[in-house]
């Protein structure tokens, strides 16, 4: 087994495809098939269903692209170290966080000590950034309650409280507090699926045997907010997450305490890596754990 077959089959699997694999790798594109074939031949596997122009991971394939993740992984965090040495500290860390200003303050403490280093945040819901650190598209995720997962490392972040909203023209306008009960045939506006407010909020009312009638569901917590103002329907949302200044009325659950928790996480095998290591400890910091409350839009 030769290094550039691993390569060649890894970077097919991760493409999908044998052009796009030649020119990641910026070699022709029948090396890379040739790499791939000699690779089957010597173990006499099946790596790829090839149908016209596509390729599929067959099962054994899957298995070794899963083994290629880490090896490839290891490679990468090689390449980091040797690169933050030559370069005095200078990198690239990508994060993708749910809504990025939970950080703001982490960053800021990440970038006084690492000021070389370049920063890339992407914004998403849970799943989201899940999938981006199982296919290596980003170093470090901060995210919300999840399943538990062997491939992660975690660690709590911070939490907050989830509270219903409405707004200032809604017949609850007047009030701060309501039962989980109240929402029974109410018009609701919910996030789209993935979001862990959403499954939270949904797995708490089934508890309690309420139906609220949906009559929205919008992509992104900001789109809630503006469904809620123009008044669509009650929604539900993070305490931490409502925008300084808005105008919306918050009602707290008497009956129901809905936690949203956020977790650093990051591949487990990359836990040691210097500048994903470096961020969880600012993060961790007392100034990095401090709560940013996004601004009014």
């Amino acid at each position: 087994m030769k290094y550039t077959q691993l390569r060649s089959f890894h970077h097919v699997a991760q493409t999908g495809s044998f052009t796009a694999a030649a020119k990641a790798l910026n070699i022709s594109q029948p090396t890379v098939t040739e790499q791939v074939r000699d690779l089957e031949a010597t173990y006499k596997v099946e790596l790829f269903i090839r149908y016209k122009r596509k390729v599929h991971l067959t099962a054994v394939g899957r298995s070794l692209f899963e083994i290629t993740l880490r090896l490839f992984g290891v490679v990468g965090e090689t390449e980091a170290f040797l690169k933050a040495a030559h370069d005095h500290g200078a990198g690239h860390l990508r994060i993708s966080s749910v809504m990025p200003f939970f950080i703001l303050r982490a960053l800021n403490v990440f970038r006084d000590q690492h000021p070389m280093v370049k920063l890339s945040v992407s914004a998403g819901n849970s799943a989201d950034i899940l999938r981006s650190l199982l296919t290596y598209d980003a170093d470090v995720g901060i995210l919300s309650d999840h399943d538990p997962d062997p491939r992660l490392y975690t660690r709590v972040h911070n939490s907050h409280s989830i509270v219903a909203i409405v707004s200032p023209g809604h017949p609850w306008a007047a009030r701060t507090k309501i039962r989980t009960t109240d929402l029974e045939g109410q018009q609701m506006v919910i996030r789209e699926f993935g979001s862990n407010t959403r499954r939270i909020f949904e797995a708490t009312l089934a508890e309690k045997g309420v139906t609220p009638k949906v009559m929205m569901e919008i992509e992104g917590g900001p789109s809630v907010l503006e469904a809620v103002a123009a008044g669509h329907g009650i929604g539900v949302y993070g305490l931490l997450s409502l925008p300084e200044g808005h105008r919306l009325k918050v009602l707290h659950f008497e009956d129901a305490d809905m936690k949203l928790n956020r977790y650093l996480a990051c591949l487990r095998e990359r836990r040691e890596e210097s500048l994903v290591r470096a961020f969880f400890d600012a993060a961790d910091s007392d100034e990095g754990r401090k709560p940013v409350r996004p601004p009014e839009s």
